[in-house]
């Protein structure tokens, strides 16, 4: 006789049961002794096995003690009914014990060890990068004295970060809430330019024609004695010599933020023709096409263009615009609307003092700087340009599912079943052969058994008046292309991942891809980077010449400078990887609510970089943090 103590847990408690089989030996006298049951749990000790030599168990007694007290096992002569009933006993307590062993398994994920390890370290890369971004932010509040900064990052399409640092309302101590609205300045070209191209792809303008044939009023420019023309292209890449807010003998006199300034009208413009009557019969600053002239006026001619083919006023098409792109917290940079979450703007004097901004109205300039929105707008807008610049296929990258095989069409004979073969049987000998149908194997033909009709002196339908009426249905032919899965975990047979379908987007690719080239001649600096502009965005181009020497990621960016706020928006696509979910790519929006902060397009290039190469499947949570 050998004794197996087993220790079992379920439930979350410890469960000891003592499996006792009998063997016939000479005899035996086993002394079992049993520990302290501490809190449920049960240990069973064996000491000795002595005197085998019996020829079986004459007896078996167990005494269960509820608490520190020994249970003993006594082995003593009983008769042959009790050994009986011992066993008896031995085996419900054996099946008790099986019982009690059935525990249920925890639900929990199953992980692949690599992808777990994976997305362990995209966490920790985009903690580290967050980390980073947070000190660049924090280093540039103090070098430009700016009370309010907002910044937004996505990647691939998710945005993973967002923070509002110092204050929107100094005077009232609101702190800058990531939803916080300001002015976004020059971001609004790219705005009117995505608009400009929708109208480009639908046919209704041409952007190698003259201004004139879709403004005619505009008057005839001449440089020296030439008569010019200036094409829709060049003023989208402001290479048309149309003016900035200074007069061509005012470059040298009149300093960019100085109250005599155009930036500084205070008065309403309710038509675009008004605009247009500030700058229309000024020289042109250079012949068109021959000189990089940046200009904000020059989307003014714009708006007048898009007004022109639409028939509806420039404001009202781009409110719904705006709706088309879903940004519902940008805005006409208007005084009288109530707009939830509007920061106040700010300056600093000649001595270094925070001032509040003046008061300005750029009614003048909708197209050019005069729309308000919010860093996820901004990202919003970003994602939907990346999306458009990579979304190749237009419609849909995945072919159309195959079409539904035709309904098989039944035999007007079926064939009989093996059960009505076997009775009819010796008949069928006497009578002529009937010729086989051939089984078609990839056919499933099903053999419906017919139900006699009720018959109250039949009794063998007897059972139809009570039971629902059902048809038995018996498969005769081989099934085939058949998917067998064993089970949950299982990888045998399984169907591919279905291709991933994508929308179209805002604008065509080869349209996105031409405002995004850049335009000869269009040469300029931001933040320290040569960058050359395109139509409505500059353009950082990819530059890695020598291996373990400079290597220029590639991105494009615009920066805004207005009276109180400053602002950059960048997008920096990345290559898309086969399988890979679009947009692939990192945008950042950053928003100031102080003038003349330089460097913003640095800043965004510096936090584009640090996020440059994370990629994390399930989504993240977002950050918002509102600290002073």
């Amino acid at each position: 006789m050998f004794l197996r103590a087993v220790k079992l847990s379920s439930f979350g408690g410890l469960v000891s049961s003592a499996f006792i089989s009998k063997t016939k030996q000479d005899s035996c006298n086993i002394k079992l002794d049993t520990a302290d049951n501490v809190l449920g749990s049960c240990n069973v000790k064996l000491e000795t096995i002595n005197d085998i030599g019996r020829p079986e168990f004459s007896g078996l007694n167990v005494m269960e003690t509820a608490g520190p007290e020994y249970s003993d096992l006594n082995c003593s002569d009983k008769s042959e009914k009790q050994d009986c009933d011992n066993e008896t006993k031995t085996e419900e307590a054996t099946e008790k014990v099986d019982f009690t062993a059935d525990f249920e398994l925890s639900e929990a994920e199953v992980i692949r060890p690599n992808e777990q390890g994976r997305q362990q370290a995209q966490a920790e890369k985009l903690k580290a990068a967050i980390a980073k971004a947070r000190d660049l932010c924090w280093c540039k509040m103090y070098e430009s004295g700016t009370p309010g900064m907002i910044v937004a990052i996505s990647v691939n399409g998710k945005q993973v970060w967002q923070h509002g640092f110092g204050y929107s309302d100094l005077e009232n101590k609101l702190l800058a809430g990531t939803g916080c609205v300001m002015r976004i300045a020059s971001i609004s070209k790219p705005l009117t330019m995505a608009v400009l191209a929708k109208l480009w792809e639908e046919g209704k303008v041409d952007l190698d024609s003259p201004v004139t044939k879709y403004v005619p009023d505009w008057p005839k420019k001449l440089v020296g004695e030439k008569e010019v023309d200036i094409t829709l292209r060049q003023l989208c890449c402001h290479m048309s010599g149309v003016r900035h807010y200074m007069r061509k003998k005012e470059d040298e006199e009149t300093e960019e933020f100085d109250m005599r300034h155009e930036r500084f009208l205070k008065e309403v413009f309710a038509t675009t023709d008004e605009s247009i009557e500030l700058f229309k019969d000024d020289k042109l600053l250079s012949a068109p096409g021959e000189k990089f002239n940046y200009t904000s006026h020059g989307f003014t001619l714009l708006a007048k263009v898009i007004e022109n083919v639409t028939g509806q006023p420039f404001d009202k098409y781009m409110e719904d615009q705006f709706a088309s792109l879903g940004l519902h917290n940008t805005y006409l940079d208007q005084a009288s609307p109530i707009i939830y979450n509007r920061s106040k703007y700010y300056i600093r004097d000649k001595h270094h003092r925070l001032r509040n901004a003046p008061y300005v109205d750029n009614s003048y300039k909708w197209a050019g700087g005069g729309f308000l929105s919010n860093v996820g707008d901004l990202v919003k807008f970003g994602n939907a340009m990346l999306y458009s610049y990579q979304q190749k296929n237009g419609v849909s990258v995945q072919t159309r599912p195959p079409a539904p095989p035709p309904p098989v069409k039944l035999p007007d004979v079926v064939p009989e079943s093996p059960h009505a073969k076997t009775e009819e049987a010796q008949p069928a000998k006497t009578e002529e052969a009937q010729p086989e149908i051939p089984k078609s194997p990839e056919t499933l033909l099903p053999k419906i058994e017919e139900i006699p009709p009720e018959d109250p002196d039949n009794p063998e339908t007897e059972d139809l008046k009570s039971n629902p009426k059902t048809k038995n249905i018996d498969y005769l032919a081989t099934l085939t292309d058949v998917v067998y899965q064993p089970g949950p975990y299982a990888n045998v047979n399984k169907s591919p991942t279905p291709p991933i379908r994508y929308l179209p987007g805002y604008l065509k690719s080869s349209t996105m891809a031409e405002l995004w080239r850049p335009q000869a001649g269009a040469n300029l600096k931001w933040g320290g980077d040569d960058l050359v502009y395109g139509l409505g965005w500059a353009v950082r181009q990819r530059k890695k010449y020598y291996g373990f020497c400079l290597d220029q990621q590639h991105y494009v960016a615009h920066t805004g400078g207005g009276i109180g706020a400053s602002s950059v928006l960048l997008v920096a696509p990345q290559p898309p990887q086969e399988g890979s979910r679009l947009p692939q790519g990192v945008v950042v929006a950053i928003l100031c609510n102080m003038q003349g902060v330089g460097g913003l397009n640095k800043l965004a290039a510096e936090i584009g970089k640090a996020f440059h190469g994370f990629d994390q499947e399930k989504p993240v949570k977002v950050q918002k943090v509102y600290q002073c």
